[in-house]
C-alpha cells in the first residue's frame, strides 16, 4: 500500500487536537470515514458512508487530479455556513486511496466578525448617530458573483437552479448577500429572474436576514 493510514490518522489527530472544536476532522478512503472528530452537527462519524462533496471530488475528473481542494463552500443540515479544505493522499498509479478533510463553521466566526466590525467602524443603531447608505460603486463585477454563486450551488446540490428547492434558492439569496452581490442597482431584478422568482420575494428574504 502506498499510503500508511496508520500515519494519516496521527496527523488528522494531531490535527483534531491542535485546532479544537471548531474545525471537523474527517479521515476516509473512498467509501466510509476511518476517523472524525469535533463533528459538526453530526455531519459525520466512523463507518458512516462519505459526504457529497467526497464523492463529488472522486467523480471529477479535473478535480481528482489536484493534490488538494481548498476553502470551498457547503451548508450543514441547518444551514450553517461551513468552509473545507479536502487534501488527498493518492497510490502510485495517482487514484485517490484517502481524504483528510478540515471543516470550519463560518457562521461562528461570522459572529465575531460583527462583534469586530462594531469596535472598527463604530455602532449604526446608537443614538444620534448618521447612517450613511452603501456607495452603489464597487470594483467587482455583479454578474460574476451571482453567476459564481449560482454554479456553486449547482455543484453542491447536484442540481441544476430549475429544480432547487425552496431551501436551496435561500442559501444562494444568502450567500450572494455575504459576498455583497445586492449592493449594486439592478442586482434584485437579476436574480429574480435567474432564481425564477419575483423581486418581492427576493427583497422580502434580504429583509429577513438584515433583522437577524
Amino acid at each position: 500500500m502506498h499510503n500508511n493510514i496508520d500515519n494519516i490518522l496521527i496527523i488528522a489527530n494531531m490535527l483534531s487536537k491542535t485546532l479544537g472544536k471548531f474545525a471537523q476532522i474527517t479521515v476516509s478512503d473512498t467509501k466510509k470515514y476511518l476517523f472524525a472528530e469535533n463533528i459538526i452537527e453530526n455531519e459525520a462519524a466512523v463507518g458512516d458512508s462519505i459526504s457529497d462533496n467526497e464523492k463529488y471530488f472522486l467523480s471529477d475528473s479535473d478535480l481528482s487530479q489536484l493534490p488538494f481542494v481548498v476553502n470551498y463552500k457547503s451548508l450543514s443540515a441547518n444551514l450553517r455556513k461551513l468552509r473545507s479544505s479536502t487534501l488527498y493522499f493518492k497510490d502510485e498509479q495517482g487514484n485517490i486511496e484517502y481524504m483528510l478533510s478540515i471543516t470550519t463553521n463560518v457562521d461562528e466566526l461570522l459572529y465575531v466578525r460583527e462583534i469586530l466590525d462594531v469596535f472598527t467602524n463604530g455602532n449604526p443603531a446608537a443614538p444620534n448617530s448618521t447612517v450613511v447608505d452603501s456607495i452603489p460603486k464597487l470594483n467587482l463585477s455583479v454578474h460574476d458573483i451571482i453567476d459564481n454563486v449560482i454554479v456553486e450551488g449547482q455543484k453542491r446540490y447536484e442540481t441544476v437552479v430549475q429544480r432547487m428547492t425552496k431551501m436551496e434558492k435561500q442559501s444562494l439569496i444568502r450567500e450572494m448577500h455575504s459576498r455583497g452581490a445586492f449592493l449594486i442597482k439592478g442586482s434584485v431584478q437579476e436574480v429574480a429572474t435567474k432564481l425564477n422568482y419575483s423581486e418581492a420575494t427576493i427583497y422580502r428574504y434580504l429583509q429577513k436576514l438584515e433583522e437577524k
